[in-house]
């Protein structure tokens, strides 16, 4: 079911950015964020189409490449993002929390070498708590029951679902 609104989410998103792109010095672009942290961008003009398969999107490029990526591996999807603000999305040093609903673990990257990150429940008591190594740190929830959490780490605070 939750694919059933994914695709239509994606095909409204793909209509207005359409529409938004007309300008030719606001390059816009379709960027997919993985649940993984990793993510893909095109500028909107060398997309040829976006596919929404039963399971599964593909980005079809104009010289005929195209990348498919699963439903369950798609965290964010931005179609019509300023293609001079896709590199704020992972510049180095910003911490990025990611998925933000989840059953087993939340990812941080962005952290130096022995940074803390630590979940809060809505009462404020510390749940959960992780040293950052280095690249990606991840942070079990599996022993912590389904809500709302806060997750911070340098100053910086994410909401979150546990499911």
């Amino acid at each position: 079911m939750n694919h059933i609104f994914t695709k239509l989410l994606c095909g409204i998103s793909l209509g207005m950015a359409c529409v938004m792109s007309v300008a030719a010095e606001d390059r816009k672009a379709v960027v997919v964020i993985s649940t993984d942290g990793s993510q893909r961008e095109e500028v909107l003009e060398n997309i040829d189409r976006i596919e929404l398969g039963a399971t599964s999107l593909t980005l079809k490029c104009v010289g005929g490449s195209g990348e498919t990526v699963d439903y369950s591996k798609i965290d964010r999807l931005l179609i019509g993002a300023e293609w001079t603000a896709i590199k704020k999305l992972t510049a180095p040093g910003e911490v990025a929390v990611w998925p933000l609903t989840t059953t087993d673990a939340v990812n941080v990257s962005g952290l130096t070498e022995g940074e803390t990150v630590t979940v809060f429940d809505l009462k404020g008591v510390a749940a959960a708590q992780a040293v950052a190594a280095e690249g990606v740190t991840s942070v079990s929830l599996s022993r912590l029951p389904a809500g709302v959490y806060v997750v911070t780490a340098r100053k910086q605070s994410v909401k979150i679902i546990k499911k």
